[in-house]
């Protein structure tokens, strides 16, 4: 997971939110948030970080549950508490299934807007995600099921193949002399902002954590 900056909603849920009676499913213009979503998240899914490539590939997530918010029809169509997220391998048994698809209506504690909450969320050399927060760590092992190997989801071993590639750059770097706390500031910027595409480099938040230690020791 990464913090998100939350950017306008579309103009066509604006528009949507001033009708009488307004209420989520009645918005038939879903696409305009999917492609909202798309672009302030850099192409990510917003839990696990997968690529996300187009809207079909979108689920709009609610990080509040919708299930929680039937008193006022127009709560769940608040843009800010709307994440882009992936299907979750979705029609497998439970087990495997990841994000918001093994979440349910449970309540997260990790608040993926909030950059606090983000910078509590750390990341071993294996490609586990974990956090010392208990409720945070929950989140990200039982509700989102973030460290699932298997059945066509690798996420902790996408992950380590992310750091792994990072680090032989690194060494292959070194090699050429052209190390230097500059040369890992550029690379940290790479990984840290979107390319050209507005797209950022899916599972990146595990290489994001380990250039920053490696800056604080050079």
């Amino acid at each position: 997971m990464r913090f998100i900056q939350k950017n306008s909603e579309p103009e066509s849920l604006t528009q949507y939110k001033k009708q009488s009676g307004a209420y989520y499913d009645g918005y038939d213009k879903k696409d305009d948030v999917r492609e909202a979503l798309l672009k302030e998240q850099g192409y990510l899914c917003g839990y696990c970080m997968k690529r996300l490539e187009s809207c079909d590939q979108v689920k709009i997530e609610h990080v509040v549950p919708q299930s929680k918010l039937v008193e006022d029809e127009k709560a769940a169509l608040n843009y800010h508490i709307m994440l882009g997220v992936c299907y979750g391998n979705e029609g497998h048994p439970r087990r495997e299934l990841t994000c918001d698809a093994h979440r349910g209506n449970d309540d997260l504690t990790v608040n993926p807007f909030s950059e606090t909450s983000i910078g509590l969320i750390k990341y071993r050399s294996d490609g586990t995600i974990y956090s010392e927060d208990a409720k945070i760590n929950k989140d990200l092992n039982s509700t989102l099921n973030l460290n699932y190997n298997g059945s066509g989801v690798y996420l902790k071993e996408n992950r380590k193949e992310v750091l792994l590639a990072c680090k032989n750059k690194l060494k292959e770097m070194k090699s050429q002399g052209c190390w230097s706390r500059k040369m890992l500031q550029r690379m940290l910027e790479e990984y840290e902002s979107p390319g050209a595409d507005g797209k950022l480099k899916p599972y990146s938040g595990i290489v994001v954590e380990y250039l920053k230690a490696r800056i604080k020791r050079a």
